[in-house]
């Protein structure tokens, strides 16, 4: 019994001298690829939300009328929610303003 409890001890002792050597598998822990289309698969309503704000900002710049002044508010008020959105959508890519913008 002691022999068999001495295989066992010597045996573990040896898997853990050879994780300490080698260590975790990478693969295991790697975190995802993180991309602008990973992050749209990952939230499609605000990817929907700023596509059909996007369109509706098409829609208002291309009316031929000022709906009563307002025009150029909402304009501004829809680039500036659709900048936010983007920017909370694209957050853990750590992108830049200028970058947010241009992301499609």
């Amino acid at each position: 019994m002691k022999l068999r409890m001495e295989i066992v001890s010597t045996g573990a002792a040896a898997v853990l001298v050879a994780l300490a050597i080698a260590g975790p598998p990478t693969a295991a822990f790697a975190a995802p690829q993180l991309t602008i289309q990973s992050e749209q698969a990952a939230h499609p309503r605000i990817e929907k939300a700023i596509k059909d704000m996007e369109e509706g900002l098409k829609a208002l710049e291309a009316a031929p009328i000022d709906f009563g002044g307002n025009k150029a508010a909402a304009i501004k008020d829809l680039h500036a929610a659709i900048h936010s959105l983007k920017k909370a959508l694209y957050f853990r890519l750590k992108m830049d303003d200028a970058a947010i913008d241009k992301a499609q």
